[in-house]
């Protein structure tokens, strides 16, 4: 048995576990709580996480309970005070070829400095265990001490080997892992799955058009690119306002997304979309005019959407959303009444919301 631990954005802790069944289906001792994961695996640990959703990952070495002491240097000191990584993982550590390795110190998700003489005492520690070398400006590889506002702290490798995306990713574009989330909470999987047995039950004669998934706000296409991805099967339309911004995504039009004319009515399956939050873009942060964005873009969304069809919207401009959305043809049905689904989030550090809904 092996355990794990793994860091995503907070506000998902409703997908996860269905997440975590789909790529490492004996998961079991499955624990979730803010933008933090554990569980346990019978699996080698090197090769049981493979999941885009989360951000870090690591193999847990050993617990504590830190509790009352989550963001002090005696914590750290206790854990530290004697450290022994289990014998049958050394195998597999050996195994990833570390020559080198640094150390860091995470007190309730903020990394922090410690004692020299701690450091110095783990360094020497670890090296005798494993024949690695510390190297603090870098390292092959790291191990955590790692504690939580609710108690848990534990010492642990991170296995993660991914380079920070961030460096990447123009200002504004959401993060791959993130956009994978995104997907589970839409449901894209479900909406496929019905797909397939659509396609099974129908004669050789008829077929089924492929799954449709818009984005009327592409942006620098961090959506587009990842649902791409992830649905590769799946026709991914997208618009955006800007020419040279729908000039650098494959397939992109230029459009507005309060008049998708390209689109036919009752064509697509699934929306997922982050329009603008009226913070920075310019006209927008006058809330009137963000008010009618947000008022033509849920009528072009109620016009291009099939029955059944399921939506996503990321903003953080809750109360102006959440006024269009009552006024829109998406609350006059009935059915769809309490059907929204609202999910407090962060986006890189900022607090936004992730609604969802089905179309009646």
């Amino acid at each position: 048995m092996f355990q794990l631990a793994a860091v995503f954005s907070p506000g998902f802790e409703k997908v996860i576990p269905e997440a975590l069944s789909d790529v490492l289906p004996d998961a079991y001792n499955i624990n979730v709580s803010s933008g933090f994961l554990r569980f346990c695996t019978d699996k080698n640990p090197f090769r049981a996480i493979n999941a885009d959703f989360l951000n870090n990952s690591f193999l847990v070495l050993k617990e504590w309970n830190a509790k009352g002491n989550q963001k002090q240097a005696p914590a750290f000191e206790v854990m530290a005070n004697k450290i022994r990584i289990p014998e049958q993982l050394l195998p597999e550590i050996s195994k990833q070829h570390y020559k080198t390795f640094r150390l860091r110190f995470s007190a309730a998700n903020v990394f922090t400095s410690v004692n020299k003489n701690i450091m110095a005492n783990v360094e020497r520690q670890i090296s005798q265990q494993t024949s690695m070398k510390a190297d603090r400006l870098g390292g092959d590889t790291e191990f955590w001490f790692l504690t939580r506002t609710d108690g848990y702290a534990c010492f642990a490798l991170r296995m993660t080997k991914k380079q920070s995306t961030e460096k990447y990713l123009e200002k504004g574009e959401l993060r791959p892992e993130f956009v994978t989330l995104l997907a589970a909470f839409a449901k894209v999987k479900s909406l496929q799955a019905a797909e397939a047995k659509e396609k099974s039950q129908q004669t050789e004669n008829a077929s089924a058009d492929r799954l449709t998934i818009l984005d009327p706000f592409a942006g620098h296409g961090g959506i587009v690119k990842r649902l791409s991805q992830m649905f590769p099967k799946a026709e991914i339309l997208s618009s955006e306002i800007e020419p040279d911004l729908a000039k650098k995504i494959k397939g992109c039009v230029c459009a507005n997304a309060t008049k998708l004319s390209y689109i036919k009515d009752n064509s697509v399956d699934c929306v997922i979309t982050d329009p603008p939050w009226g913070f920075w873009q310019g006209d927008f942060r006058d809330d009137k005019k963000l008010r009618s964005l947000y008022d033509g873009m849920l009528l072009e969304m109620f016009r291009v959407t099939k029955t059944g069809a399921h939506l996503l919207v990321l903003t953080a401009a809750k109360e102006i959303f959440e006024e269009a959305f009552d006024h829109s043809n998406f609350s006059g049905d009935k059915k769809n009444q309490g059907n929204s689904i609202r999910n407090d989030v962060l986006v890189n550090g900022k607090k936004a919301a992730v609604y969802v809904w089905e179309k009646f």
